[in-house]
């Protein structure tokens, strides 16, 4: 966010005290400002205004009718600062001072056009910026904080099947009951792009989550009658609340990395199909995860058998996981690659039984690549999900036996989920 620095006008206009008020309205016309400061060498005793100018014989002094009870501000304060004082004293200019030398002047209008650019006009919530100064002001302050970061699911089907103006009436009304749940003593919300918001808060970390969780109801219980049909949800990350020591004293990268740290957890929530996570459960799952890798955690082929009668090709496929066996079969004609892609489905059959309630695989497409010394195959699945689809792709090399090749490019591609899977339906 700008300073009052990075505003304020330099090249200022001033008059001494013992000036006239016909010095003053002519030098008011031929610069076209609206007010003058009234200064003796550096340091400024009061303002002249146009108003204060009516009705005034012309050969008065200026000292004798200016305001000398000034609201000033310092060059290094934030321009929200300088909005918040205008308002407060009922005055359209601020004199900017530092160390008592008079430095320039800020303007009500040129504070109102920075701050249109810190707000976003559909919602009317402010962006990012201000969240990050809000935050890092209160770090400084050694005040604890927590991030919530909020990402609406499946909105691009909003536009997509009601248009933009649904869209942008959907953003405001999520805006709108996201604010009505919050406390301006200890929230401030944010639209922080695109169908995101976030939230920096001073609750205790229980009483954060408890805030996210009335942020995710508020969502669900809206109803917009243009979106007639269309149950609206979201994704949802905290991070912060947990301090165990001192923080470092770069309170603003400490911001950005709480931010971040809230982004990513919301996107493993949408992943993981949890309406909530924290950061530090995003910590616990890269542990799970690197112990999978360290253990070699994964789907394993069993006994497999393919039959061919009467140009129908059959198939029987088992899986092995931690013990676990899972089987699975499917039928379909033996004409071409009919017998490759008859074995893929039988394995996705056995996968069905690891999946979590809604999730389907698929077999997309198998592709045969023969090279000098042997060939290989690749199967693309379709891994759908109540959000969304995702294409797993598995490639491996093979000299003779593709009925086993085409089950191992099966794993392969599943390999790499596998966490990710026993994460959200656990091993059945």
């Amino acid at each position: 966010m700008k300073t009052v620095r990075q505003l304020m006008r330099v090249d200022l206009v001033t008059l001494p005290r013992d000036a006239s008020v016909a010095a003053a309205m002519r030098t008011m016309l031929e610069h076209r400002v609206g007010a003058l400061p009234i200064v003796e060498g550096q340091r400024i005793l009061g303002i002249i205004t146009a108003r204060d100018l009516l009705g005034q014989a012309l050969y008065r002094l200026v000292g004798d009718i200016m305001t000398t009870d000034l609201a000033v501000i310092g060059p290094d304060e934030p321009v929200t600062t300088a909005y918040q004082l205008l308002e407060a004293r009922d005055v359209n200019q601020l004199p900017v001072v530092e160390h008592g030398r008079l430095m320039g002047m800020v303007t009500r209008l040129e504070v109102l056009h920075e701050l249109g650019k810190l707000t976003d006009p559909l919602t009317g919530l402010p962006w990012p910026g201000t969240l990050r100064q809000r935050a890092a002001e209160l770090l400084a302050g050694r005040r604890e904080i927590v991030i919530i970061f909020i990402d609406l699911d499946r909105f691009r089907l909003v536009n997509k099947r009601f248009g933009h103006v649904a869209g942008d009436r959907l953003i405001g009304a999520v805006a709108s009951a996201l604010l009505r749940a919050t406390d301006t003593a200890q929230d401030l919300l944010c639209r922080y792009g695109g169908d995101e918001f976030a939230l920096v808060t001073t609750r205790p970390a229980a009483e954060a989550e408890a805030l996210a969780e009335r942020l995710l109801a508020s969502i669900r219980e809206l109803s917009l009658p243009e979106l007639e049909g269309f149950s609206l949800t979201a994704s949802v990350g905290l991070a912060g609340g947990r301090r165990s020591g001192e923080r470092e004293t770069h309170p603003g990268a400490t911001v950005d990395d709480l931010i971040t740290m809230a982004s990513r957890a919301s996107t493993a929530a949408k992943s993981l199909e949890r309406p909530l996570l924290h950061a530090h459960e995003m910590e616990a799952m890269v542990v799970l995860q690197q112990a999978v890798v360290e253990e070699g955690t994964r789907l394993r082929m069993g006994p497999l058998s393919l039959t061919v009668e009467a140009g129908q090709a059959t198939a029987r496929v088992e899986l092995e996981l931690e013990g676990r066996r899972y089987s699975g079969a499917a039928s379909g004609p033996a004409a071409g690659g009919g017998p490759l892609r008859v074995m893929a489905q039988a394995t996705t059959a056995a996968l069905a039984q690891l999946l979590p309630p809604g999730w389907t695989a698929e077999v997309e497409e198998i592709t045969y690549t023969p090279f000098a010394l042997g060939a290989a195959i690749s199967v693309a699945l379709v891994l759908a999900t109540p959000t969304g689809e995702e294409l797993l792709v598995g490639t491996v090399p093979f000299a003779r036996n593709d009925t086993r090749a085409v089950v191992r490019a099966v794993l392969k591609a599943v390999n790499r989920r596998l966490v990710r899977l026993l994460a959200l339906a656990g091993t059945r």
